[in-house]
C-alpha cells in the first residue's frame, strides 16, 4: 500500500501542471516518498502514520510544489486511521487540514470551487471508507464474542443439566433403595435371632424379606425406566403414590415399628409428581425412624386440602442432636418439595421425638 501510494504520488507530481508553482524535482519526490514511508506504520501505529503523512504533505505544500500529488498518500493515511478505529482523530485532522487547506486555496491561490470540492470529497470518501471497514470489523468481533459467549453458556448449561440429572438419579435411587434395604436388614436380623427358638416367625420374616426384595426390584425397574425415558413428569403407572402408602406402612409395621396412618380431607387423585413426593417423604421419614430414632411408635398424617397437600410424619424417639446436620435424604426431600413450589421442615418436637412436615401446592388445573 505504501509503495502504491508513493508511485501514484510521483506520477501525479510529474503530470501536474499548476501555474506559478515550483517544478518537480528530487526534493519533491523525496518528500512524497517520506510521506508514503510513514504509511509503513499504519497497522501498528496508525496515529504516527497519519501525523507523519500530514506533516510531510504540509512541508510539500509549503515549498510551493504543485497541489494534488499528495492526495493519494493522504487518502491512504485517512483510510488507515479510520479503519483502525481512530475516528475522532481522523475527523479532527480532516477538518483542520482539509478545511484549512480549502480556505487557503480559495483565498490565497484562488483555485476553482470544483477543484477544492473534489479534493475535500476525496479525503472525506477515504475517511468514510475506513470508518465503514472499522464498523464491519467491530461487528464481526462482536459477533465472534457473542458466539463464543453463547458456546460457553451452552457448555455451562449442559454441565448444569448433567449435574442436575446426576442429582435426580441419585435422589431417585436413594429414595427407592434406602427404605427397602433398611426394612430387609431389620427382617434379616429378626430372622437370624428367631431361627433357632421360633422358626415359624423366622420363616415369616424371611418371607417378608423376599417380598420386600421383589417390591424393591419392581420399583427400581420402574424408576430406571422413567430415568431412561428422560421424562421430567412421572406417570401414575411408573411411580408409587397415595394408593401405595398403606402397603408402605404395613411393611414398616412388619419390621417392628407400630405406625398409624391417617388421611384427612378428600382422598382423591392428585398430580403424579405430588403423589410421588408425598410417598417419598413418608418413605424417607419412616426409614430414618427405623434406622436412627429408637422410637416405639410413629404417626403419618396426610391432609388433602383443596389447594394443597400437607404430610406430617412424627415419632416419639430420641430426636436429633441440634449440632447434627440433615442427611442427604432430608435434603433431597426438601429439593423435591421446593421443585413443586412447596416447603419442607424437619426438626425435633417440643415434647420429644422428631417431626417432618411438608406442604405441597396442588395445581389449579388438578383441583
Amino acid at each position: 500500500m505504501a509503495a502504491a501510494a508513493a508511485l501514484a504520488a510521483t506520477a501525479a507530481l510529474f503530470s501536474a501542471d499548476e501555474t506559478g508553482s515550483r517544478p518537480p524535482d528530487a526534493v519533491a519526490v523525496g518528500i512524497l516518498c517520506a510521506a508514503a514511508a510513514a504509511l509503513l506504520l499504519r497497522r501498528r501505529r496508525p496515529r504516527t502514520a497519519l501525523f507523519g503523512t500530514v506533516g510531510s504533505a504540509l512541508v510539500y505544500l509549503a515549498l510551493d510544489y504543485p497541489g494534488g500529488p499528495e492526495l493519494p498518500v493522504l487518502m491512504v493515511a485517512f483510510y488507515s486511521v479510520a479503519a483502525a478505529g481512530q475516528r475522532w482523530e481522523t475527523v479532527l485532522v480532516v477538518v483542520l487540514f482539509g478545511g484549512g487547506g480549502a480556505v487557503y486555496r480559495a483565498v490565497v491561490e484562488r483555485e476553482s470551487f470544483f477543484e477544492i470540492t473534489l479534493t475535500m470529497a476525496l479525503l472525506v470518501l477515504a475517511f468514510l471508507l475506513g470508518d465503514s471497514v472499522s464498523t464491519r470489523r467491530r461487528l464481526r468481533a462482536e459477533v465472534r464474542e457473542r458466539l463464543r459467549a453463547a458456546a460457553v453458556e451452552k457448555e455451562l448449561e449442559a454441565q448444569t443439566r448433567v449435574s442436575s440429572e446426576r442429582m435426580r438419579i441419585a435422589r431417585e435411587l436413594h429414595d427407592v433403595l434406602a427404605h427397602t434395604i433398611t426394612t430387609m436388614t431389620v427382617h434379616a436380623g429378626a430372622a437370624a435371632d428367631l431361627l433357632s427358638d421360633r422358626p415359624e416367625q423366622a420363616r415369616r420374616s424371611l418371607a417378608t424379606l423376599r417380598a420386600s426384595g421383589r417390591d424393591a426390584m419392581t420399583e427400581l425397574r420402574a424408576t430406571i425406566a422413567v430415568l431412561r425415558s428422560g421424562d421430567e413428569e412421572p406417570t401414575r403407572q411408573s411411580v408409587p403414590g397415595l394408593a401405595q402408602l398403606d402397603a408402605l406402612v404395613r411393611g414398616v409395621r412388619q419390621a417392628g415399628l407400630p405406625v398409624e396412618l391417617e388421611f384427612r380431607g378428600e382422598r382423591r387423585k392428585l398430580p403424579a409428581a405430588v403423589e410421588l413426593t408425598v410417598y417419598r417423604i413418608v418413605q424417607e421419614a419412616l426409614t430414618n425412624v427405623i434406622r436412627h430414632a429408637r422410637a416405639s411408635r410413629a404417626a403419618v398424617c396426610v391432609d388433602v386440602a383443596p389447594t394443597a397437600v400437607e404430610v406430617t410424619v412424627e415419632d416419639d424417639g430420641a430426636g436429633r442432636p441440634e449440632a447434627l446436620h440433615q442427611g442427604s435424604g432430608l435434603l433431597g426431600l426438601g429439593e423435591r418439595a421446593r421443585a413443586l413450589g412447596g416447603a419442607l421442615s424437619a426438626g425435633n418436637r417440643p415434647g420429644g421425638g422428631f417431626r417432618v412436615r411438608a406442604t405441597l401446592p396442588v395445581p389449579e388445573a388438578e383441583r
